[in-house]
Order: structure tokens, then sequence, then C-alpha cells
């Protein structure tokens, strides 16, 4: 090779080599960031169904919070290993927000008087709270919606758009919060409670809830069955002439089949899992998640490693389980539904839970997505899983009255 040759021959493989460099360093910065432009421009990001943006908060300023402040703030520290923040969650892009509304205090300290009279007082101070959050420490970040229409309008802005803002939707988590009072629904309705999830952490009156002591005794109510009580078919019912969408979420596999039986529109299940992947009583029948499917509703799968899967403990899951427990579970719903049209992303984030080890803030999502995009190649499918199949359903039946 003659002088000239070899001289051209050094400076093209010093421009490869700077492109490869450059390449790959345009490759680790959009990685770095929460949210690759092109899909921000043009794609949804995430319509999460299940998420708790103040349950810190509402605790810490609880008369018990208040009266033991530093034992709080370190039960919060160390079991709420999943957090949410509005300006990181605005930057990602972002779309939609079911902020579960849950008083634990209502279900945990209230034993003596089942179901608690005070409920629904503190859960409309609940509304009040993230109401006042969004307007003054999120006020650039986030905006609630109070019905369809209006998320309708939310969603039409983009997140390139200076306009753009995380639309919040008010959502309740336990029949508890009704006090065993149907009444409290129309002021639910009226403030924009678009979802109650009709058990929690225990009967209450209401229905059998997994795991969490489903026959403990409620004061003063019947005594505790397994499924629906009659309570719980009243408000079911009372729910869809209101148009509040009906959650099955935590409630045991009879309650399930309780409100299948009892309910005529499209059903949501918040944050589940498979109990073919995940053998755990808040698990889902594959059965049921059909049936949900079948019927025009949404499954929403947490990011909960330990429900996903069969972790012989919380600890083993904390270290092992990942985010592919939630893509596996994905495929699953998939393949036995023959859709994904049906599923969606109910994180459960903040909400005290053992999160994927690789994702901690919601902000996150793109790693998610990511593996998605490995999973299904395509899109189209990856939009409508963590976004376009939730906000639709809640613009297409939130306050359908039935």
């Amino acid at each position: 090779m003659n002088y000239s040759r070899r001289q051209a021959f050094l400076q093209i493989g010093k421009y490869a080599l700077s492109s490869l460099v450059f390449n790959h360093a345009s490759a680790n910065l959009l990685n770095a960031l929460s949210l690759e432009p092109e899909w921000k421009e043009s794609r949804m990001v995430l319509s999460d169904l299940h998420v708790h943006p103040l349950l810190d908060k509402w605790i810490q300023s609880s008369p018990w919070g208040k009266q033991y402040p530093l034992i709080f703030k370190a039960v919060s520290k160390m079991l709420n290993k999943t957090s949410l923040d509005w300006e990181r969650c605005w930057n990602a892009g972002i779309n939609m927000l079911c902020a579960a509304h849950f008083n634990p205090f209502d279900e945990f300290a209230s034993m003596p008087t089942d179901p608690n009279p005070d409920a629904p007082r503190q859960t409309i101070r609940m509304l009040d709270v993230l109401e006042d959050e969004i307007n003054e420490k999120a006020f650039g970040y986030a905006r609630l919606v109070n019905n369809a229409a209006e998320l309708k309008a939310a969603l039409k802005i983009k997140p390139n758009d200076p306009g753009f803002r995380i639309a919040v939707v008010h959502t309740i988590e336990g029949g508890h919060a009704l006090g065993g009072d149907l009444k409290a629904l129309d002021k639910f309705a009226e403030r924009g409670v678009a979802m109650i999830t009709i058990t929690h952490f225990f009967t209450k009156a209401v229905g059998s809830s997994a795991n969490s002591l489903p026959f403990f005794p409620d004061h003063g109510a019947p005594p505790p069955i397994q499924g629906l009580s009659n309570f719980g078919r009243d408000l079911i019912k009372r729910m869809e002439e209101l148009g509040i969408i009906v959650d099955v979420a935590h409630a045991t596999s009879t309650t399930v089949t309780g409100i299948l039986e009892n309910s005529t529109r499209p059903l949501v299940a918040s944050h589940i899992s498979a109990r073919t992947l995940g053998d755990h009583p808040y698990s889902l029948y594959d059965e049921q998640i059909k049936e949900i499917a079948n019927r025009g509703g949404i499954i929403g799968v947490i990011l909960m490693p330990y429900w996903l899967s069969n972790y012989s403990n919380v600890h083993m899951s904390d270290k092992y389980g990942s985010l592919r427990d939630a893509v596996k579970t994905i495929r699953h719903i998939c393949k036995i539904c023959g859709t994904h049209k049906c599923i969606g992303i109910g994180s459960d984030f903040a909400g005290y839970i053992p999160g994927p080890k690789e994702m901690r803030q919601l902000s996150d999502i793109h790693k998610l997505r990511e593996l998605l995009q490995d999973e299904f190649n395509d899109d189209d499918i990856v939009e409508d899983i963590l976004g376009k199949n939730v906000s639709e359903f809640f613009i297409n039946h939130w306050g359908v009255k039935g």
C-alpha cells in the first residue's frame, strides 16, 4: 500500500471510529434521559391505573403521624420503596395518573366501629389534600380532571406542548370509605371520583378481601361471609347508576365472582397479577381475567415482582424480582385473552410496595417500555399497553350510567 492510500485508509478509519464513539455517546445520553424525544412527541407514555401520590403525606399529617413523626418517617423510609415525583413524571411525559385515596386509619385504627361512620368525611379531606397539592406544589406539572370530557381534552395536549400537564383522576381504594352509607357515593361522584376498589385489606361489611383477615368481625354488621355482602351488591348497583367504575382488585376470588355476577358495566382490575404465574390470594385466575377482558374491561398489571411471580418471600423478590416479571405477566394475559387491548399498568407506586429492583421512580417508566418493545417489537402495541388502553377506557366508560 503506497503512502497516499495508507493516509486515506487511516482517515476513513478515524472518521468511522469517531462516528462510532459519537453514536454510542448519543445512545447513552438518550438512555440516561427518562424519555426518548421521538417517543415523547408522538406516543402516549403512561396512563397508570393505580398510584399513591400523597399516602406518605397523609399518614404523616394524621394525628398519629403528628404525635409520632419520627416513627412514621422511619417506617416510610424502610417500607415505601417506590416513589412518584410530580416534576420528574411531567418531564417523563406521563399522561395520566389514577390517584388512589386510602386512609389506613379508617381500616386499621377503627376496628371498634367498623365500618367507621367518619370515613366519608376523611375521604373528602383526602380529595381536598390532593387538589391543594396540585394547585400549589404541582401546579406546573399536573391538573385534576373531573370527568371524561376533561380527561379527553387534557390528553390531547402532547408532552412537548408548553400547556402539557399530567391528567390526575380521583379514585378510592376500598368500599370502607363509604362508612357503610351509600349516600356518600353521590358526594364522591360530584367530586369527580372515577373508580372505587370494592374491597381493600378488610371485609368492612362490603366483601371479603384477599389474604388480610377476611373474617375479622365488623362491629354492628352482619357476620362476615365469603364474597359480597348485601351492602356490596347495593354498592355495585349504585356505582353503575352514577357512572363510577368498579374495580375488583384486592377481592377474594369469591368476591370477584360476586362482582362479575352483580355488575353490568365493563370492569377494571386496577393492580393485579395472574395466579398462573404468581400463586397469591391477590392474583386473579385466568378465567376471571378472560371474563373481565371479554366484557370490555381492563387488567392493570402491578409492578410488584412479589405478586407477579412465586418468590419464596418478599426479601427474595426484592433481590431478584425485576420488570421482566411484569413483561411475563403482560405476555401471559395477552396470550390467554387473545388481545393486548385489555391490558394496562397499575403500578401501585408510592403505595408501600417492594418494587422492581431497576425501577424505583415512576418516571423511569421508559425502562419497562424498552423491555416491552423487545418483547412485542411493535410500537403500537407498547403504546396501547402503557397508555391508550387505559385512557380510552376511562374516556368511554367514566360517567356512563347503567
